[in-house]
C-alpha cells in the first residue's frame, strides 16, 4: 500500500490526537474524586446506621430517666406529707412513731433512687455525647461530599472541554488523509491498545520500542518513500521521519 509522505505524517498527527483523547477518557474515568465520594457514601451509611442505634438507645435512656425522676418525685411528695403531719402534731404517739419510721425509710429510699437517677443521667450524658459526635461527623462528611462533588464536576467539565477540542481537531484532520489509510490505521488501532501508527525512531519502532533488524532496515532503505511500512513485531504502521 502506498500513501503520500505528507499523509503518512498526518497519520502520526492523528495518532497524537487519538492518544490524547484516550488519555483524557481514562483520566475522566479515573478522577480521584469518584473513589473518594464512594468512600464518603460508605462512611455516611455506616454513620447513619450507628446513629439509628444510638437514637434508640438515647430514647430508652430518656424513658428510664423520666421514670427515675418520677420515682424520686413521688417519694419526695410522700416524705413531705409525712413530715407535715409530724410537724402538725395531730397524731397519736403510735402514729407519730410510725410516721417517723416511714420518713426514715423514705429518706433511705429517696437516697437510693437519687443514686440510681445519677447513674442514669451519666449514662444519658454518655450516649448523648456519642450521638452529638456522630451528628458532627455526619455534617462534616456531608460538607466534604459537597466539596468533592464540586471538584468532580469541575474536573469533568475541564476534561470534557479538552476532549471536545481534540475531537474537533480530529474531525478537521480526517478529510486530509486518504480513506484507505485511515481504515487501515483504525483497524490496527482497535486491536493494538489504541496505537495504530508510530514513528520510526532511529532503528527502533516507536510503537513497540523494539529494534528493527538489519535485514529489514536495508529493505526499508530501498523502498519508495510512499510505501506504507508495517513493523514486523507489532504490525503497527511505521512512519519514517
Amino acid at each position: 500500500m502506498k500513501a503520500p509522505v505528507a499523509q503518512q505524517s498526518l497519520l502520526i498527527e492523528l495518532q497524537l490526537i487519538d492518544s490524547a483523547i484516550l488519555h483524557a477518557t481514562n483520566r475522566l474515568k479515573a478522577l480521584p474524586e469518584r473513589e473518594q465520594i464512594s468512600a464518603i457514601h460508605a462512611r455516611l451509611k455506616k454513620t447513619a446506621e450507628e446513629l439509628a442505634v444510638i437514637e434508640t438507645e438515647l430514647a430508652d435512656v430518656a424513658i428510664d430517666l423520666r421514670r427515675s425522676e418520677n420515682d424520686v418525685e413521688q417519694v419526695a411528695d410522700r416524705m413531705a406529707k409525712d413530715e407535715a403531719r409530724l410537724a402538725s402534731g395531730n397524731a397519736s404517739p403510735k402514729e407519730l412513731e410510725q410516721l417517723q419510721h416511714e420518713v426514715q425509710t423514705l429518706t433511705k429510699r429517696k437516697a437510693d433512687l437519687e443514686d440510681a437517677e445519677l447513674e442514669i443521667m451519666m449514662r444519658h450524658d454518655g450516649v448523648k455525647a456519642r450521638f452529638d459526635e456522630l451528628k458532627s461527623d455526619e455534617v462534616g462528611l456531608q460538607k466534604l461530599e459537597f466539596e468533592l462533588n464540586v471538584r468532580l464536576e469541575n474536573g469533568i467539565t475541564e476534561i470534557e472541554n479538552e476532549l471536545n477540542a481534540k475531537k474537533d481537531e480530529r474531525l478537521a484532520l480526517l478529510p486530509k488523509i486518504d480513506l484507505a489509510l485511515v481504515e487501515l490505521y483504525e483497524k490496527i488501532r482497535s486491536s493494538s491498545g489504541g496505537l495504530g501508527a508510530a514513528l520510526m525512531v532511529g532503528i527502533n519502532c516507536g510503537g513497540c520500542n523494539l529494534a528493527i533488524n538489519a535485514i529489514e532496515l536495508e529493505r526499508i532503505k530501498g523502498l519508495d518513500p510512499e510505501e506504507v511500512l508495517r513493523c514486523e513485531e507489532c504490525r503497527r504502521i511505521l512512519v519514517r521521519p
